[in-house]
């Protein structure tokens, strides 16, 4: 207890000590307080994320992390992220249409998103604010009911605010933000039809506005031109901006950027798009209006639609040495065009493509166009499509996973494609072995590999020794069941190739049972789905062939048995008869077993479609196994006497 005493006695004048000597060094020198650093709330989230890596074992964490709910297949994880979702649907359905049922406060201050939008009648007491907050959510139908019940008696900002609206959601219904699986798993269905609707609210708007003084009338007009662009509604588009100039009303920088984008969906030819380019600059100059990147991503979306390679790189020239001239950063979306231009010219392109690369990489990227989603999935097909370089690919897909870079994926189709051609870009340039454990990596829990990239696999197998192939087989063929690819007929050619001839196992080695098992899976799924389908799935004699002859090695000579008789009762399910190389293989490894049903079904079936060898197998099969007299008398009902006959006076 003593020493106990002693010890806490000597530990605390040490700790007197430390601190007198730090108050000593702290009153002779200033004390600075740091600035303070503004964080966000979910700053501390992103500093716990920093330190962990990513399990590519475990699926996104949208999924339930149960065995039997994490999705195995794209259509698997399509349908259990929506279905996800689609509760959460419901629940803005049933706060929606059962609004008396939710009065209550559940937070304080009241939080808007669980409060049920409200509904307007000719009885509601409306004003202008109510009219803003509307429009400011995006609600056209409660916006168009408030301001006809307030008469159109507003100011002018909010009649702007108003025709705004209407302009942008012209023909598309807003979304919720909140419906993140919607907006990832959404078909891009490219509109290049006329889609703008006059709705009378627009006209009588623009009408009034357009009157007013310059200011007003320029963002009617810049609001106008934008919408009527936007939905492909061009001449009544260029027929406002031609009245804006005769009237001298200057647009705001986003109407002639829009007009500026006009012209690439507009054929006028090369140098009448450079033409009006050029007049759109010098309009803007005129009236003060300074450009900004937005302005030359539009001007390089014409380079790209030109039909001249050599006119396009040149006005691309003239479009960066302006933008470096008004001293603007370019955005992802210009590095998009300039890939789209660059893509144009080859093996040339190489090395301008590797400079944005690294130039890239020392940026901060932030989302400011719908195009900056194109950026990668571009640069990848570029990387792995065009120049095929192991390098370029790597260098696209760190940027792509470097900081926050990942949002720029964009959605679930562009998401597949990027991996679809990084895989391809691996298995091309790269040992199989090196392929494989980035494969492992990526399948299935980031990507799905679809039939295309799972057939190139499977044949650059082929071209690796049969110990190599082997050990890969497994683990592709369980994939393929995974993924649903047993209907894709390309694939089974493949993977029974590779079990049947190129991997070829010794008589007594395990593997031919295994790869019996594989090969009557196949046939089973084969039959299953012609019982379900009206019209059969036909199967090559190649198929069939390999099928029978993985059967026979794993000595399963039953199953054997069955799929002969069925190529001999049902004909049509096979797209053409045995070759006789085949027949000839499966006869041997039959007569090395002496399994006498199997070679008298196949007999059987040579003789119904009148194949040449029958006489001969019948004869070899009389010589070398010593047949029962009924065995003896199935020869002799299905060849004749005359076989028995002739190799009795071969012997003599």
């Amino acid at each position: 207890m003593n020493s106990l005493a002693k010890i806490s006695r000597r530990k605390f004048q040490e700790l007197m000590v430390r601190l007198q000597s730090t108050t000593a060094t702290s009153s002779s020198s200033e004390i600075h307080i740091p600035n303070r650093i503004e964080r966000g709330p979910t700053d501390i989230l992103k500093a716990l994320e920093s330190t962990i890596s990513r399990d590519y074992t475990a699926p996104h964490y949208k999924f339930h992390d149960d065995p039997y709910l994490m999705p195995l297949s794209t259509m698997q994880s399509r349908s259990y992220a929506l279905a996800k979702e689609s509760g959460k649907k419901a629940a803005m359905w049933i706060r929606q249409e059962h609004r008396d049922l939710f009065q209550h406060k559940v937070a304080d201050p009241e939080i808007k998103a669980f409060v049920p939008p409200p509904i307007y009648t000719e009885k509601s007491k409306v004003t202008e604010e109510t009219l803003l907050y509307e429009i400011s959510n995006g609600h056209i139908p409660n916006s168009t009911t408030i301001y006809d019940l307030l008469g159109g008696e507003v100011t002018i900002p909010t009649k702007q605010a108003f025709l705004e609206l209407l302009c942008f959601y012209n023909n598309i219904e807003p979304t919720s933000d909140e419906l993140l699986e919607s907006h990832w798993y959404k078909l891009n269905q490219k509109r290049n039809k006329y889609t703008w609707i006059n709705y009378p609210h627009i006209d009588v708007l623009f009408e009034f506005l357009k009157k007013q003084e310059p200011k007003v009338a320029a963002a009617a007009y810049t609001t106008m031109i934008c919408g009527l662009i936007k939905f492909f509604n061009l001449e009544k588009a260029w027929h406002l901006y031609d009245e804006s100039q005769k009237e001298n009303i200057p647009l705001a920088i986003n109407g002639y950027n829009a007009m500026i984008s006009m012209l690439s969906k507009l054929k006028r030819g090369d140098d009448k798009s450079k033409s009006s380019v050029k007049d759109i600059y010098r309009t803007m100059a005129a009236n003060g209006v300074t450009p900004n990147i937005h302005t030359f991503n539009a001007a390089l979306n014409v380079a790209v639609v030109m039909q001249n390679n050599q006119v396009a790189l040149d006005f691309t020239r003239n479009i960066l040495a302006d933008i470096t001239k008004f001293k603007l950063k370019p955005s992802l979306t210009t590095y998009y065009y300039v890939l789209k231009i660059l893509s144009k010219f080859g093996d040339a392109a190489y090395n301008s493509f590797i400079q944005i690369l690294r130039s890239l990489k020392e940026e901060s990227l932030t989302i400011q166009n719908e195009r900056d989603l194109d950026f990668f999935v571009t640069a990848m097909e570029m990387a792995s499509q065009q120049f095929c370089d192991r390098q370029a690919g790597e260098m696209v897909n760190e940027l792509l996973l470097s900081g926050e870079n990942y949002k720029f994926i964009g959605d679930n189709f562009k998401e597949h494609t990027y991996y679809r051609m990084y895989l391809e870009l691996i298995l091309a340039t790269e040992e199989f072995d090196t392929f494989f454990k980035l494969y492992n990596r990526l399948v299935p829990h980031v990507t799905i590999p679809e039939p295309a990239v799972m057939s190139a696999i499977l044949e650059a197998l082929q071209l690796h020794p049969a110990e190599t192939a082997t050990q890969y087989i497994p683990k592709l063929w369980s994939h393929m069941i995974m993924f649903g690819h047993l209907d894709r007929e390309q694939l089974l050619e493949n993977i029974l190739h590779l079990m049947s001839v190129h991997c070829k196992p010794a008589p007594d080695s395990p593997l031919n049972a295994q790869f019996a098992g594989m090969a009557l899976t196949i046939w089973d799924h084969i039959q299953a789905q012609n019982r379900r389908k009206i019209q059969h799935t036909l199967v090559s004699n190649t198929q069939m062939a390999n099928i029978i002859i993985l059967l026979l090695r794993g000595n399963n000579f039953d199953k054997t048995v069955e799929i002969i008789s069925s190529m001999i009762h049902s004909p049509h399910l096979i797209k053409s008869n045995l070759t006789t190389e085949h027949i000839n293989e499966i006869f041997e490894l039959c007569l090395t077993q002496a399994y006498v049903p199997t070679i008298f079904a196949l007999l059987e079936y040579v003789t119904f479609h009148n194949l040449e060898g029958a006489g001969e197998m019948a004869r070899k099969l009389h010589k070398t196994v010593s047949l029962t007299a009924t065995q003896e008398n199935m020869l002799i009902s299905l060849m004749g006497n005359d076989i028995l006959q002739v190799q009795s006076s071969d012997e003599n």
